[in-house]
């Protein structure tokens, strides 16, 4: 190998790479020439690393880079280029340091963005109130209509003299007309909106008789221990149903079926569980006699 030719040798750092520098020469660090190409980086949460890359040769009368740099200048120890080169790697991690995003702090700041920000616009609720009138019309039922809002919720009121022909089948002409509002306006805004209609003050007086039910049906079955159920709730309707009793040990609540409509059922805790059971085994003796 000439005394002249430079090559280049990586590593896991500048000490590792002029360890392996010597070991290919084979000669110690210093007769060597030195070129720092890169100091490598130890990436981020240990993800795209680099590895320091230097370009050596042995010194020699014969090295045309020995007759180029003055002879005089005094060869530095290992230590004092290992210093050298830390202070270099300095400044550029502090600046990966802030540079490096915060995510903690973001998510700091939407969780204290203030809910006045979720406010239903002027034009939705002009548009609740048109939509719902049109319907009622529709159905012959002009009533009076007026909309309110508390942050993203919602609610339409219906008043006049045909709140009990709507408010029918234990609200459930009221539920569809909830529901088809709420596509109409979903299909024209896309702001973050739950609508709640009602008629007179039928939510109230309805969510007092399911809470008087569900108490009722409880102690029954705490006396008899058969099942008792509530058909065709709402979702909103089981929610009342449910918070009724949940302090109550001594019953569950538990909603069942598909679709929107389901029934809520109160029974014994486990007795259920051991009815069912009892009958499949019974089922299986008689297969086998």
């Amino acid at each position: 190998m000439a005394l002249h030719k430079k090559i280049e040798v990586e590593g896991q750092d500048v000490a590792d790479a002029i360890s392996k520098a010597c070991d290919a020469l084979n000669v110690s660090q210093e007769n060597l020439e030195i070129e720092v190409l890169s100091t490598g980086t130890s990436g981020i949460f240990g993800l795209c690393k680099q590895k320091a890359r230097l370009r050596v040769s042995v010194k020699g009368e014969d090295s045309q880079e020995a007759e180029e740099k003055p002879s005089e200048r005094p060869a530095k120890s290992k230590s004092e280029k290992i210093k050298k080169i830390e202070k270099q790697k300095a400044p550029s991690r502090e600046k990966k340091k802030e540079e490096r995003p915060k995510p903690a702090a973001k998510v700091q700041e939407i969780a204290r963005e203030p809910k006045k920000d979720f406010l239903v616009g002027a034009d939705l609720l002009s548009q609740v109130e048109t939509d719902l009138s049109r319907l009622l019309e529709l159905m012959d039922c002009s009533s009076e209509v007026s909309v309110s809002s508390d942050q993203e919720n919602v609610t339409a009121l219906i008043k006049g003299e045909h709140v009990t022909e709507i408010v029918d089948q234990n609200g459930k002409i009221l539920d569809s007309l909830q529901y088809l509002l709420r596509k109409m306006i979903g299909k024209k805004f896309t702001e973050k909106a739950i609508i709640s209609l009602d008629a007179g003050d039928f939510r109230a007086k309805r969510n007092e008789e399911l809470k008087k039910l569900g108490v009722q049906y409880a102690d029954e079955v705490k006396k008899s221990g058969k099942t008792r159920s509530i058909p065709s709730l709402n979702p909103s309707e089981r929610r009342v149903v449910h918070i009724a009793l949940q302090d109550d040990k001594d019953v569950r609540s538990r909603s069942v079926g598909e679709g929107p409509l389901k029934k809520v059922l109160i029974y014994r805790p486990g007795k259920g569980k051991k009815g069912s059971s009892g009958r499949r085994k019974t089922s299986r003796n008689k297969k086998e006699v």
